[in-house]
């Protein structure tokens, strides 16, 4: 059946489409425009379901990727107290917001005997915790030497007090 512009508009006017929609339906289902209004109400029908399931499917993504970020956690703690138990989200935040008060702070505990570990219930964040676990020992090797290298200049200088090195 030959499609007419009449048949268009009357199926433009009972469904908001556009012409090339209303056309292509009335070619479709042989010029009957009850047939091609519920083609075009499921067409319709299934984009918004999509849509719909695009927005769970980001939804569900985000919580379990919120969730992953949570579930990675900062502790530093010596063999009798735990000091602090946070996430490493919030520590990292922390980190950007005052980095003056968390670097030393937690070099301090590092100082004082305290173990900085990096735990989690996923299998991913084993690399994270095995390169932090090196790093503060790196940082407390570090700081160990720096103080007897102190103390070893203090007692030098006992010996030579009527010395002035000027470095």
């Amino acid at each position: 059946m030959k499609v007419t512009l009449e048949m268009i508009d009357e199926l433009r006017s009972r469904v908001n489409v556009t012409y090339e929609e209303a056309k292509e339906a009335l070619e479709n289902n042989e010029g009957d425009i009850v047939k091609s209004i519920i083609a075009l109400e499921r067409k319709r029908k299934e984009g918004s379901e999509n849509k719909t399931r695009k927005k769970e499917d980001f939804s569900k993504q985000a919580n379990k990727t919120v969730n992953s970020f949570l579930s990675v956690r900062m502790v530093l703690k010596n063999e009798k107290t735990t000091l602090l138990n946070i996430p490493l989200l919030i520590a990292v935040i922390s980190l950007i917001v005052a980095p003056w008060l968390v670097i030393p702070g937690v070099v301090i505990a590092l100082i004082l005997g305290y173990k900085l570990r990096i735990t989690s219930t996923n299998k991913t964040s084993d690399k994270i915790k095995k390169g932090l676990d090196k790093a503060t020992k790196t940082v407390k090797e570090s700081t160990e030497k720096i103080f007897e290298d102190t103390k070893e200049e203090n007692d030098d200088d006992e010996n030579d007090e009527d010395e002035i090195i000027i470095e």
